[in-house]
């Protein structure tokens, strides 16, 4: 049988040493990623209780697109970084120009779908605006969540 590589004592490359605190980098991500969603269904759930179903449906479909573009973001991000993260300056690599239009396309892509749908259905746009609120509300939240910490010295989580 072969040594696995944590009993050699070397970390294998793929991955990423994980810290386990609920105020590390990765806690934070996890916690936007999965508040964007909640918050896009609360936000549908309320305009569907206040105005009618449509602008509901509209605000969903916003939310979705934050949603969307917060994943398409994280892994454009993480191809831009590791084509330049080298050791060296002499093994750095440029991204490719692919990688770096994926980075922009995210933005062409919300706005076609929010010009498609005001040419059909004009009310909705104002709807779907007001979901892809869901990310900064939920990156708000989170930036609560870090203050709550910081005064109070106690783990939220």
């Amino acid at each position: 049988m072969k040594p696995s590589r944590a009993k050699e004592g070397k970390a294998p490359t793929s991955e990423q040493p994980c810290d386990l605190s609920p105020l590390s980098p990765e806690a934070t991500e996890r916690r936007v990623r999965l508040l964007t969603p909640v918050i896009a269904c609360g936000m549908a759930v309320g305009a569907v209780l206040i105005w009618e179903v449509k602008v509901g449906v509209g605000v969903a479909i916003g939310g979705g697109l934050a949603y969307l573009n917060f994943i398409w973001m994280r892994a454009s991000l993480q191809s831009i970084v590791a084509a330049t993260a080298g050791k060296t300056d002499s093994s750095r690599q440029r991204p490719s120009r692919f990688q770096m239009a994926k980075f922009f396309l995210r933005w062409i892509v919300i706005g076609v779908f929010i010009w498609l749908s005001a040419q059909v259905a004009s009310g909705l746009v104002v709807a779907i605006v007001c979901g892809l609120v869901a990310l900064p509300l939920a990156v708000v939240v989170e930036a609560l969540v870090q203050l709550w910490y910081g005064l109070n010295g106690k783990l939220v989580t």
